[in-house]
């Protein structure tokens, strides 16, 4: 077996045969001849090359990268205090043991949906005005292409250019609700509006997902206020039915008790003009008897005053007290005439039909027995099948009606509830930031990249131009290409002159 150092000149030979060194140095010194013949095609090359590189560098359109992130989380402590009878249903992002860690609730999937549909984002556009910053915010190159379109084909209208906005926003703005955050980014060509447009998007899903929350509970409301106006039409109906029927059963029981302003009540021309005169005739009678006893009461206080002036058995006196004594007897012949009169009018009254009744405005106790139509209204009523129904109706109704008005407290209390929470539903994790750098291009790398280019290119060019001479510029040519030996060779001008 033979050992490492009796391998070690194999390996060299091996290598010498895979390298070949005398052919490398051939080849580069080849080049470096070509560099010198034709070094002003290579730096011809070399700065075009690396100037279309830094011009590309400095005028290539770029893209800006912003981004907002929201964390969702769950805010039901205020409606607990508020509406401890709160059923879960209203939750908007109800415990769910079955729901993977870190996934997104179905309601806030939903709003991030909505930011990206068409109307939307033509209220971003309008919200950043867009399509008049558009113009003014374009990279320089793309204005001069823009420029040249326009004058070839016109220029395009407001709703062409708010469909290419809109198309140019579903494909640079995302909104992605991986794990359990919901992230808003855009890229765009200009640093101003990445940020102004990150921001209108946060707030339009705010936006959208406070619509999420409130539209179930506003469209629910809209149903009951609805089932109100229908119930309060039902209740108003049942509750004039039953008006009617209790009118009636009230009318009865005036007549049980005798009220004087239903039943038999004769309310034609002749019985009112008389009814009038009876209680003229009355009033008079009032007004006679008043005066009899004025009268009276004076000659009184006059025999008193005389007494004690006069004495007892004086002329004057005694002539008083028998002018009181035949006015007490006789009484007051007015007085008498008008009772009669007012006798007579009422044997006419109730020949004709007006009966022994008493009038409606002589002060009498209940003259129209209502404590004894109220204390039996709630039997008659009961006993009444139609007043029974009637009642059980608007009972019924007026159940109906007091629940979809509770309801609909219910609702406008969830709506409050909804829009005080809404501020604790997201943590803001993430604001959006004004880009400080472009996302892309790498300004740097394509400059770099530029200059080496040149600098390949402008070799390969000063090859190509000896390559493509087809002219044998050193010996080694000669007995690698031809396989001829070199007798001798003559002395050459320098390599900077054959260059020229």
């Amino acid at each position: 077996m033979s050992s490492p150092h009796e391998e070690l000149p194999e390996v060299e030979r091996a290598q010498s045969q895979i390298f070949d060194w005398e052919a490398m140095r051939d080849y580069f010194g080849y080049v470096k001849n070509a560099l010198l013949r034709h070094k002003l095609l290579a730096l011809g090359t070399f700065v075009v090359t690396a100037a279309l590189g830094l011009a590309l560098a400095k005028f290539l359109p770029r893209t800006f990268y912003s981004e907002a992130t929201l964390l969702p989380k769950r805010a039901s402590t205020i409606a607990a205090l508020v509406n401890p009878d709160r059923i879960p249903a209203l939750d908007a992002d109800p415990p769910n043991p079955l729901r993977p860690p870190g996934e997104i609730d179905s309601v806030t999937r939903s709003a991030a949906q909505a930011v990206m549909r068409r109307e939307n984002l033509v209220s971003l556009i309008k919200r950043v005005n867009l399509l008049d910053r558009w113009d003014s915010t374009r990279a320089p190159l793309l204005r001069f292409k823009d420029k040249v379109m326009n004058l070839v084909s016109g220029r395009p209208s407001e709703d062409i250019k708010l469909d290419a906005l809109v198309g140019m926003l579903e494909k640079s703005l995302t909104v992605n609700t991986e794990d359990g955050r919901v992230a808003i980014s855009v890229m765009w060509p200009e640093p101003q509006l990445a940020y102004e447009l990150v921001e209108a998007a946060q707030q339009g899903f705010l936006e959208a997902r406070q619509r999420e929350d409130l539209a179930s509970i506003t469209d629910a409301q809209s149903i009951l206020e609805e089932h109100e106006k229908t119930a309060l039409e039902a209740y108003t109906k049942a509750f004039v039915s039953f008006e009617k029927i209790f009118a009636a059963i009230m009318i009865e029981r005036r007549r049980a008790v005798g009220d004087p302003r239903v039943g038999g009540f004769n309310t034609n021309q002749q019985m009112a003009e008389m009814r009038f005169l009876i209680r003229a005739k009355r009033r008079a009678i009032d007004d006679s008897e008043s005066l009899y006893n004025r009268r009276l009461e004076g000659l009184r206080a006059e025999m008193v005053a005389q007494r004690k002036l006069v004495g007892e058995n004086h002329p004057s006196l005694m002539a008083l007290e028998q002018q009181v004594a035949a006015l007490q007897a006789e009484g007051s012949l007015n007085t008498s005439t008008l009772r009669s009169e007012e006798k007579q009018m009422t044997r006419d009254y109730e020949r004709i039909g007006g009966g022994s009744v008493p009038f409606p405005d002589e002060p009498v106790p209940d003259p129209y027995g209502l404590e004894r139509v109220l204390m039996g209204i709630l039997p008659a009523v009961s006993e009444n099948p139609k007043a029974a129904t009637a009642l059980d109706e608007v009972r019924i109704r007026s159940a109906n009606l007091q629940q979809l008005r509770r309801r609909i407290e219910t609702a406008k209390l969830e709506t409050d509830i909804v829009k005080a929470t809404f501020k604790y539903r997201y943590t803001l994790l993430t604001p959006a930031e004004f880009p400080r750098a472009p996302m892309k291009p790498n300004a740097k790398v394509i400059a770099i990249g530029g200059i080496i280019a040149g600098l390949l290119l402008g070799v390969f060019a000063a090859l190509a131009r000896d390559v493509l001479s087809g002219r044998l510029l050193q010996s080694w040519q000669v007995k690698r290409g031809l396989g001829l030996p070199v007798l001798a060779e003559m002395e050459t001008l320098p390599l900077e002159r054959q260059s020229r």
